[in-house]
């Protein structure tokens, strides 16, 4: 995750710079980089180098600022190409190195003393540095052009632990370095304790850091680890902007069905509507006639016209048939089809003419004339 140091050794604050051409290589950069030792990586052409010169003041910025705490040592990128240079001005001795040797061939010139200082043990210290990096074979008068460009690269770095700076800039230290030589210099960086910023592409260098700083577009972003856990810190944001466009297109088609499904049912209303309006200006037989047939579709039979109920026939919910016979009761009927249902009314209709009739005849009780038909059936 990214990470923001408490006690920085590097403070950028809103840091520009453009080239006299207008390019933009920083743009308004804000960032801190620690005590520890930080791999800076970013595309060709991203700035990187630029970054390097404007913290080590060889670069004004053209807006922000830059606050170091302590001093600067900086590892160019193109040291073999000053073929002419000794391995003390690797070192970067060279001046020191001569008044010592002048004041021990007698000269007594006070500048000498002046160039020296206290420094009276500046050899002694440059070929410790050389053995610590494993070049205590070279001498310190030894030409750059002599030497390989690992060599060169190892001498140099041996210059900046012999001055000890407080921040160190590596600009692709392992570039023309064969792999003897690079592990070398990967083990003098695992054994670094300083302010280390280092721009390399070598993978195997910048897991060695403890923090990432990555420049895109003009921008610096600082990452709390080396280069593989920054890489996977990428490949999780990554994935997490993947789902989320993933959530993000199924919601929309969500509401886009929702939507759909909302106008659907708006448009049915309003066609039910113009139905209902329409209905209400028709005449109101035929939309009961409507109604009526609705209902008997539903209930699975069409309606039936039937005449008057009898009192018999109403009493089982039945509609009464034509058996011929006058009965006190529905059950009395030897046929039982006043109970099966269907059929028409005329025995109701007969029953209720026989007992209306102006004879009288037909006002006999349902009892007496039972009775009568069968004193007729037996004479």
């Amino acid at each position: 995750m990214p990470t923001t140091e408490q006690n920085p050794s590097v403070v950028l604050t809103d840091l520009s710079f453009a080239w006299p051409d207008g390019t933009t290589a920083v743009d308004r950069v804000t960032a801190a980089f620690g005590s520890g030792r930080t791999g800076l990586t970013g595309a060709n052409g991203a700035g990187k180098t630029t970054l390097l010169r404007l913290i080590a003041g060889e670069l004004a910025p053209t807006s922000g600022a830059v606050a170091i705490r302590g001093t600067v040592g900086r590892l160019p990128q193109h040291l073999t190409l000053e073929t002419g240079a000794t391995v003390s001005d690797l070192v970067g001795i060279r001046e020191r190195l001569d008044a010592l040797r002048a004041i021990e061939s007698g000269d007594t010139d006070p500048d000498h003393f002046d160039v020296l200082g206290d420094a009276w043990d500046v050899e002694a210290r440059a070929r410790s540095a050389l053995d610590r990096i494993g070049l205590s074979h070279l001498g310190l008068d030894r030409t750059v052009g002599a030497l390989s460009g690992g060599e060169t690269v190892l001498t140099a770095l041996a210059g900046i632990l012999v001055h000890g700076d407080d921040v160190v800039l590596l600009d692709e230290p392992t570039n023309n370095l064969d792999r003897p030589a690079r592990h070398l210099l990967y083990d003098a960086i695992d054994a670094w304790r300083g302010a280390l910023i280092v721009v390399s592409h070598d993978a195997t260098l910048l897991d060695l850091m403890d923090h990432t700083a990555e420049l895109r577009s003009g921008s610096l972003a600082v990452f709390g680890g080396n280069l593989t856990a920054y890489r996977r810190h990428l490949d999780r944001e990554q994935a997490a902007a993947d789902q989320a466009v993933r959530t993000a297109e199924q919601n929309a088609k969500k509401e886009e069905r929702q939507r759909v499904e909302a106008q659907t049912k708006l448009a049915r209303r309003r066609r039910y509507a113009r139905t209902d309006f329409e209905n209400k200006r028709r005449p109101k037989t035929i939309m009961q006639q409507r109604s009526a047939k609705l209902r008997s579709r539903r209930a699975g039979f069409a309606p039936r016209r039937t005449g008057r109920s009898t009192p018999h026939a109403a009493s089982f919910g039945r509609r009464p048939h034509d058996c011929g016979t006058i009965h006190a009761s529905a059950s009395t009927c030897p046929t039982r089809r006043h109970l099966r249902g269907g059929g028409s009314p005329n025995c109701a209709t007969a029953t209720t003419a026989r007992q209306s009739s102006p004879g009288g005849s037909a006002s006999h009780s349902p009892a007496e004339t039972e009775s009568e038909r069968r004193a007729s059936s037996n004479g």
